[in-house]
């Protein structure tokens, strides 16, 4: 009797692309401090020396391991080559924007050690607070292709043996740090319950981190932190030596927004460069109450409104408005969501952090026809106009008004299906 074999072929997911290439190079954005680490991991054909396997990797060091992951094979003279080559490009810069970093080449070892030590977070016993089956068959079919690469490497004798999880994440963090830095960076791991990254920044012990009382509330966004210099006097430390800097801060954990008071203690006083923090005590923790909350966070927003016409809803493209060149859309209910980065993440060295003042605003493309931009601030806000008034987009918009607003509207109308700005405000605003 004639058996029959199961072929897999070069489309399907199963099939193990990585026999066929050599593992070329590999850039990483440099954001590990900010819990997250973006690869781009090129390959180079064995078959046809001129054709790449482009894998895009964003890993996140909190609750899901992989957030996103993309192959890409470019095959010079392919109908797709250039198609596919822009789309890798595309994703690539996106990353770079967001996380508001530099990229740099890494080797292999390190680029092993930094997958090896997500990979654990994006098995299904973890609890997360956002998940579906979607998410889930993602997260198989990206632990499959990266065990095929991992194995890929392996058979090379490539491994992570000569990288550790601290040399990984020296290699891709931002060098020369401030005491804000510092602490803002280290106060952002620690909540995130990302202790590796927090004892990088610490010589306490990571266990010790853990009861620190902070992390009671489980993983947590950091919101804001205010940053105060105090003096040896008032707070001594433990080794006589290090500078005490008293903090506040306000999280976002999966059941309600807490206010924190804490003091922390640094290897040096506020004009070191990169020191480490030696002590922590925490001073108390508090849940807000949602009126609470609103206060803590509450900023200005500053809101134009452009009608459009219908020619340009059929195909918007936020590359034609500066600021929004490498912005992709993010669905929302009320239309497509569009966000520019300042580029760089120089909101963290400060001594009052706000979670979003490295975003420089906003634009919205409303199912009702509207494009409504928003910045939190007035600079950023003249200077998006600007570029939409000025933008190719000019014949299609007209403007309905400029606002200033002291409580946040911008995220009801994105979360608002079908809305207008005008439904969210009262007559007579300005």
């Amino acid at each position: 009797m004639a058996e029959f074999k199961l072929i897999i072929g070069k489309k399907s997911d199963k099939y193990d692309h990585f026999k066929d290439y050599d593992f070329e190079s590999c850039r990483a954005v440099c954001a590990r401090l900010m819990g997250v680490v973006a690869l781009k991991v090129t390959w180079r054909s064995r078959e046809n020396r001129r054709a790449r396997l482009y894998q895009v990797i964003h890993l996140d060091y909190s609750e899901y391991g992989i957030d996103e992951y993309r192959e890409f094979i470019c095959t010079p003279g392919e109908e797709d080559y250039g198609n596919k080559k822009e789309d890798m490009t595309a994703l690539w810069e996106r990353f770079i924007a967001v996380m508001g970093s530099s990229a740099r080449e890494i080797d292999a070892a390190c680029m092993l050690r930094l997958i090896e030590d997500a990979l654990p977070l994006s098995s299904e016993d973890i609890s997360r607070e956002y998940d579906d089956d979607e998410n889930k068959t993602f997260r198989e079919y990206a632990r499959l292709r990266l065990g095929y690469m991992i194995d890929a490497l392996n058979c090379a004798g490539i491994t992570s043996a000569d990288c550790s999880s601290r040399d990984a994440i020296e290699e891709v963090s931002p060098r020369n740090l401030s005491a804000f830095e510092t602490i803002n960076y280290f106060i952002m791991r620690l909540v995130d319950c990302d202790f590796a990254a927090a004892s990088y920044l610490s010589s306490i012990d990571p266990e010790e981190l853990r009861r620190t009382g902070l992390t009671d509330a489980g993983i947590q966004t950091l919101v804001r932190c205010d940053i105060k210099r105090s003096d040896k006097r008032k707070d001594p430390s433990e080794d006589g030596i290090s500078f005490p800097f008293r903090c506040s801060m306000t999280t976002l954990a999966r059941d309600a927004y807490y206010h924190s008071t804490f003091i922390i203690w640094l290897s040096g006083s506020h004009r070191t460069t990169n020191p480490v923090v030696t002590g922590i005590r925490t001073g108390s923790v508090i849940r807000l109450s949602d009126l609470e909350a609103a206060m803590q966070i509450s900023r200005p927003e500053y809101i134009t409104v452009f009608d459009c016409k219908d020619d340009m809803l059929k195909g918007f493209d936020p590359k034609y408005i500066g600021p929004f060149a490498n912005s992709t859309a993010t669905m929302v209910p009320n239309g497509w969501l569009y966000t520019a980065y300042k580029g760089n993440n120089s909101h963290v060295d400060t001594s009052a952090y706000r979670m979003n003042d490295d975003v420089y605003g906003y634009a919205v493309l409303t199912i009702a026809g509207e494009l409504v931009l928003m910045s939190n601030d007035l600079r950023h806000i003249s200077m998006l106009d600007d570029e939409t008034i000025f933008s190719l987009y000019a014949p299609f918009l007209s403007n309905k008004g400029r606002f200033r607003l002291d409580s946040s509207v911008f995220q009801t109308l994105c979360r608002a299906p079908g809305a207008m700005f005008e439904d969210l405000v009262e007559p007579g605003s300005d």
